[in-house]
């Protein structure tokens, strides 16, 4: 039997043994994962629950509470009188997001021909419910001013085409592209499970090397290898390559499908960068496995390495936006490349072409974990002859 093969069952003897290894290639992608797809199973906020406070009582202000009853996304559960304490509205009503205010002789200054305003409170510890009610306050208003001026161009003689083209001269239409449901589902959990990928192949790899010295068995592994840092790391590559790539199948193939998250066209060709960005972290895995021969000072500094990937990749934040440090920091992890690469290969469908420079800056981070990991092992096993 070649010693690749060897090396390869020998790896998955150890891993039989490390209860903590089994955690992070079964518990998480079984559990974490369709887990996490239940928490974002319902996708959108279907409905955010709101006050009214009409200080007017008028025939407008009650057009604006019907088209407030009417819209799709706000839903009235309280009415406030005017003695209602605006600061103390959200700490006695916790499911009011927030409320609109429709001032005192509302319609007397519009029909006076004055500029009034429709106020807008909003429980902003959560951005989408603000974002949801400015939303959809700016819809049904401009809804509502255009009617006001189309009947004050017709009560002047002017006939209702010219008065329609006055009143909205540019027409704007939005076509959402590439989420056009506001899906937080099939925006959020791809991102989450493709991070999670990395973390368990870095975090596998991780303890690889540094073991044999914890278990006394790297003479072992160098008589079976006859002493080559090429076998010894390609071996144990290949073991956690081959293994992260399960996982990778299982959250492609089941846990994505199983949650409804839709498949891209470009799916299947994108298994070829998916496989360099799980190569690239079983390298730099192993590269730390080299360098720190305590497996708990190995895992702390992979844990540190990693745990920041998700909020430094742009993911949730943009980076442009970030301060320098924060900028370059996001640089030198991989799954900041990789997840643009996945945005764009698998939610814009561009192109596999358009993505060889993300590819180029994984192989990047591949060629230094395996310089980093060699250099390391030379001196080591340099040592050990002596």
């Amino acid at each position: 039997m070649s010693v690749f093969p060897k090396i390869f069952i020998r790896e998955i003897l150890k891993l039989r043994n490390r209860p903590s290894s089994w955690v992070l290639l079964l518990i998480i992608p079984l559990g974490i994962f369709f887990y996490l797809g239940a928490i974002y199973k319902q996708g959108s906020i279907e409905k955010v629950q709101i006050a009214v406070q009409d200080n007017d009582h008028s025939d407008l202000s009650r057009k604006i509470i019907r088209n407030i009853e009417a819209s799709p996304k706000l839903e009235i559960i309280k009415l406030l009188s005017s003695e209602d304490v605006i600061e103390e509205v959200f700490n006695k009503n916790p499911k009011v997001k927030g409320f609109y205010v429709i001032p005192r002789n509302f319609q007397k200054n519009i029909f006076l021909g004055n500029q009034e305003k429709l106020i807008v409170y909003t429980n902003s510890a959560n951005i989408i419910y603000g974002n949801t009610l400015y939303r959809e306050a700016a819809t049904f208003i401009n809804i509502i001013s255009a009617g006001i001026n189309l009947n004050t161009f017709k009560i002047n003689g002017i006939p209702h085409e010219k008065a329609v083209k006055m009143i909205m001269p540019i027409k704007v239409i939005s076509r959402p592209l590439f989420n056009s449901y506001y899906n937080y589902l099939y925006y959020l959990v791809p991102g989450l499970t493709t991070v999670l990928l990395q973390m368990i192949v870095f975090f596998l790899a991780a303890r690889s090397i540094n073991s044999e010295y914890t278990k006394e068995t790297m003479g072992e592994l160098l008589e079976l290898t006859g002493g080559s840092i090429f076998k010894i790391l390609f071996g144990k590559l290949m073991t956690y390559t081959i293994l992260g790539l399960l996982v990778a199948m299982a959250i492609f193939a089941v846990v994505h499908p199983m949650l409804g998250i839709p498949m891209s066209k470009n799916t299947i060709p994108f298994l070829g960068i998916v496989f360099i960005f799980i190569m690239t972290n079983a390298m730099l895995g192993l590269m730390i496995s080299a360098i720190f021969k305590d497996e708990n000072m190995a895992m702390d500094v992979s844990f540190v390495y990693n745990s920041p990937a998700f909020v430094f990749s742009g993911f949730t934040f943009p980076i442009l936006a970030m301060p320098s440090f924060d900028k370059w920091y996001s640089q030198i992890i991989p799954y900041t490349h990789f997840l643009k690469a996945f945005t764009k290969g698998l939610e814009m469908n561009t192109p596999m072409s358009f993505l060889n420079e993300h590819v180029i800056s994984l192989l990047l981070f591949f060629i230094f974990g395996y310089v980093v990991a060699v250099v390391v092992l030379f001196f080591r096993f340099k040592k050990l002859k002596v």
